[in-house]
């Protein structure tokens, strides 16, 4: 087998081989430098996670988000939810090493309203999902009712009072669209964390 050219990373910002989750981790930082923060931000605007508490990182790539979550509140029961089975095995070889026995799910999440694989949970995170899951293709009022559906799925899959966190860049869909998205969705609570260039993090709260 021919080894992948090692000048695709060089042809343009942005490309290079973002599905392999090791090459992932290693470049994000340097390639996205407000990730990490984006993160940190995330981990901060969460509700304090307790061994009664079942969180679900939502389409969870390598797993930074749920790490992160983790390292803070190690009682938490955690989720592994991504279609890849590489990147799920890569997450919770992560968390093993914090001795987390996190569950993984292997599935396919749409934007069509269903809820989420099993559900319900206290939390959903959601670092740089929304966008892929919606597609980058999406425009305008295509990807506004794809985010609202996707939306309503993940609101079905919290329980009363849950949360969900997101934290993802500006792209198919700007933030103050999103968040009233939301709340067409069924959020309450909804607000801005934090938000630098095209990065940020919002959140909102099923009712009780």
């Amino acid at each position: 087998m021919t080894p992948p050219n090692w000048r695709q990373n060089l042809l343009r910002e942005g490309s290079g081989f973002w599905k392999n989750g090791y090459w992932y981790d290693l470049h994000v930082e340097r390639r996205m430098p407000l990730v990490m923060p984006m993160l940190e931000e995330m981990l901060a605007a969460l509700p304090p996670l307790d061994e009664h508490t079942a969180v679900c990182d939502l389409a969870c790539g390598t797993g930074n988000a749920a790490l992160s979550a983790v390292s803070a509140y190690p009682l938490a029961r955690i989720t592994l939810l991504d279609e890849d089975p590489n990147l799920l095995a890569l997450a919770h070889a992560k968390l093993n090493e914090l001795r987390i026995d996190a569950e993984t799910l292997q599935a396919t999440v749409r934007a069509d309203g269903e809820p989420l694989p099993g559900g319900p949970y206290d939390v959903v995170i959601a670092s740089l999902a929304l966008h892929a899951i919606v597609g980058h293709e999406a425009e305008g009022a295509e990807a506004e009712g794809r985010y609202e559906l996707l939306l309503q799925g993940i609101r079905e899959s919290l329980t009363p009072g849950g949360h969900l966190i997101v934290g993802d860049h500006v792209g198919t869909l700007g933030l103050f669209r999103q968040m009233k998205t939301m709340e067409r969705a069924g959020f309450v609570d909804v607000d801005c964390a934090w938000r630098q260039d095209d990065f940020f993090v919002c959140g909102g709260r099923v009712p009780v």
